[in-house]
């Protein structure tokens, strides 16, 4: 029998957090835990982080199973669970991060047959020792066709499809194999849009599911990490393109199409003021590349870009160089 939902769960160097994501995928109803598929991949970590997961596997054989994989990063090690779900309903879950309301959420799972299931989430964040709740679903338990005009209603917007968010069909994302740009970071942005290709309902569900951790030690979303690993923005604006590309063929109806290419257009804009942390010659190629294919319209353009039409590019440069330095050391 399918299983009702794969939660996918990529592993490397998460000691201190991953027993506490793994014990959230544990259920007390036994039977609704029968419904549930766990894959782990241990993504090559150095740590003894696959050892303890491991564990669950052996204590929950029919639930958990771990894949060892060469490390690939965070979106190889996704693409891995992707293709190997075999649940209705396919998660993806960071090991540092964990879910809350699980068995409410199966249950209700259960009796929906929409493309995208949204739930609420909740940012831990470290320092504060506080949590801010998000919510993210509109008209809850009602199953709704996808259309642009509803995907404008949500309440962050696109960002509200991604994985944060959302739970989604296996059949939507597996034809999209492999989904996510590899050895990189941030390959998640491609889920802003890539379930709109093949799905074609959403519904939402008023529970707050996951739970994201904010301001662990080196972090993928640290803006000095953020600074240090730009060229992973250029990969995955790549892999948007890529996907668009390949996927020109499929009769997607045309509001979605404009969905698509919007997201793609804000994510460009967005990675524009983090390619000035490029070397000189790859960041001129790649700003000048987003200025002639992603032009700002009637929306309000950002203080860099302006900057950027101001001033010949070897100047603008050196400005932002330096204020970047003026910032760090003002913080």
């Amino acid at each position: 029998m399918q299983k009702l939902l794969t939660i996918v769960v990529p592993v490397y160097k998460v000691e201190p957090y991953i027993n506490k994501c793994l014990d959230s995928c544990i259920l007390e109803d036994e039977k609704l835990m029968s419904q549930l598929e766990v894959i782990i991949i241990n993504d090559g970590t150095p740590d003894n982080s696959a050892e303890m997961s491991r564990e669950y596997v052996k204590r929950y054989p029919k639930t958990f199973r771990q894949i060892d994989k060469e490390n690939g990063g965070h979106g190889s090690a996704w693409n891995v669970g992707l293709k190997e779900a075999t649940g209705k309903y396919l998660r993806f879950l960071d090991s540092d991060d964990w879910l809350t309301n699980l068995e409410e959420f199966m249950h209700k799972l259960a009796i929906t047959d929409a493309d995208i299931v949204q739930s609420n989430y909740q940012r831990y964040y470290v320092q504060r020792d506080e949590y801010e709740v998000y919510q993210s679903i509109i008209s809850p338990d009602k199953e709704q066709p996808l259309t642009r005009d509803l995907l404008h209603t949500l309440p962050h917007g696109y960002i509200d499809i991604n994985f944060w968010s959302s739970t989604y069909k296996t059949s939507i994302l597996q034809p999209l194999y492999p989904l996510m740009a590899e050895r990189v970071m941030y390959d998640d942005s491609i889920l802003s849009f890539a379930p709109l290709i093949y799905g074609k309902t959403i519904v939402g569900f008023d529970i707050v599911l996951y739970n994201y951790l904010i301001g662990r030690e080196g972090q993928s979303m640290d803006t000095k990490v953020q600074q240090r690993n730009a060229r992973s923005y250029v990969a995955c604006l790549k892999r948007e393109e890529d996907l668009i590309n390949s996927t020109r063929s499929i009769d997607i109806p045309a509001d979605l199409k404009q969905c698509i290419n919007e997201v793609v257009t804000q994510y460009a804009h967005f990675v524009f003021s983090y390619f000035v942390y490029l070397p000189y010659k790859e960041s001129k190629v790649q700003m000048a590349y987003i200025v002639t294919t992603y032009p700002w319209g009637n929306e309000a353009k950002p203080h860099i870009y302006k900057r950027y039409a101001r001033f010949p590019f070897w100047l603008f440069y050196c400005i932002e160089k330096c204020r970047s330095i003026y910032l760090q050391m003002h913080k």
